[in-house]
């Protein structure tokens, strides 16, 4: 038993008063790796080392997996009754655990009585672990068995937007189709690499990298022919995925992206603003609505949805970290600038402060702070950011 809910290994099941849901065996294990030691604060690497021995992964597998078992668990992030989060820590179980005898388990849920997390003991927990190291033992499996464990893996890869990388997770992602070419979420994650390969790095011969597709476009690099091959195939992946998989936002994501690289932007954004319908936590179309609107000269409306996809990102960070990182205080300093050319300096000057809370010697972030103090008067304290910034981050200010 945990706190209301019974857990049964062998099915991969738990239940509460009528209620069951079936667990996939890597979130199974997770459950009862956290319930062997209750209350004790698991790392992220000791649960990699238990529950994904021998396999490769991201912080993302972890953070889903988790995400998996409290839905299940029916529990809240924000006011956690099962699971919680210790920031830069790990994941603790803080719900009551009772270890089920044969006729305990076989009775209802309502029927067995619950014990306090005091009174379960050191013979329940240790009984619990040992059932873990079986299971982990049982349901260990080889690093590209699953379609599931590859396209996780190549959209970490996808995500670290490095040509090499990008490159693995088109690899991962066509391995993937080899074997099953209806998985949505493999054909959703090649469009999405195809269409970052056009913009960043049309070839290998150089040439600028753009992080913007609004740049890459004023450059005719989604334009040419070989581009325009690219994208239609990546056109009919992502169509593909969205015909199998409708409510998954990823694939709507991914359709829109591909449908804004062709020119196509009231469909674009049609289809990112369908992605945000099936998930209000993702910040990816939310940040591709803004772009596409910007692309198209409408930057007052672009605005709203880069601030909701801001505190998206906020709301799941925890749980994307790995993700995210790179895209958090970028996307806070875009905002401060929109601010500004707006001629809201104080909001600029917010959003600018706002990074330097999290990340004090981000170089963007000072350098426009340090900018906008400049004009408003305040060439000290510009002065003062630059040289703490050359002093902790070996950097200067930039114009």
């Amino acid at each position: 038993m945990v706190g209301a809910w019974r857990a049964a290994l062998a099915t991969g099941e738990i239940t509460r008063d009528g209620t069951t849901e079936r667990l996939e065996p890597k979130v199974m294990s997770l459950l009862f790796l956290l319930a062997s030691k209750p209350g004790e604060v698991f790392t992220k690497d000791q649960i990699m080392e238990a529950v994904w021995p021998d396999v490769v992964v991201g912080d993302d597998t972890l953070a889903k997996a988790v995400s998996r078992l409290r839905k299940a668990l029916d529990d809240d992030p924000k006011v956690p009754q099962y699971i919680e989060t210790l920031p830069k820590r790990g994941y603790r179980l803080i719900a009551p655990v009772q270890a089920l005898d044969r006729n305990e388990a076989s009775a209802p849920a309502s029927a067995v009585r619950r014990w306090p997390l005091a009174q379960v003991g050191a013979a329940a927990a240790a009984l619990v672990l040992a059932i873990v190291m079986i299971a982990a033992s049982q349901m260990r499996e080889p690093a590209p068995s699953s379609a599931a464990v590859l396209a996780e893996r190549a959209n970490d890869f996808y995500f670290q937007y490095t040509r090499a990388d990008n490159q693995a997770a088109i690899a991962l992602f066509e391995r993937i189709l080899a074997e099953r070419p209806d998985y949505a979420p493999a054909l959703a994650g090649l469009a999405n690499a195809m269409v970052q390969n056009v913009i960043r790095w049309p070839s290998d011969t150089g040439g600028r990298e753009y992080t913007r597709l609004g740049d890459a476009i004023k450059d005719k690099r989604t334009s040419t022919p070989a581009a325009k091959t690219i994208l239609e195939r990546a056109r009919v992946l992502a169509a593909r995925a969205v015909a199998l998989a409708p409510d998954d936002a990823a694939s709507h994501k991914a359709l829109g992206f591909v449908q804004s690289a062709l020119l196509d932007f009231e469909d674009a954004i049609a289809s990112y603003r369908r992605a945000v319908s099936l998930d209000r936590e993702a910040w990816g179309p939310l940040i591709n609505i803004g772009d596409v609107l910007e692309i198209t000269g409408r930057p007052r409306e672009a605005l709203p949805y880069f601030e909701q996809a801001y505190a998206a990102m906020t709301a799941v960070y925890d749980q994307q970290s790995a993700r995210i990182r790179i895209w958090y205080p970028a996307l806070a300093v875009l905002i401060g600038d929109r601010w500004l050319k707006t001629g809201d300096a104080s909001k600029a000057e917010s959003w600018y402060r706002r990074v330097l809370s999290y990340a004090p010697y981000h170089v963007a972030a000072t350098s426009h702070l340090a900018s906008l103090l400049r004009t408003r008067g305040k060439a000290q304290a510009a002065e003062q950011l630059c040289q703490n910034l050359q002093r902790h981050a070996a950097t200067t200010c930039t114009p």
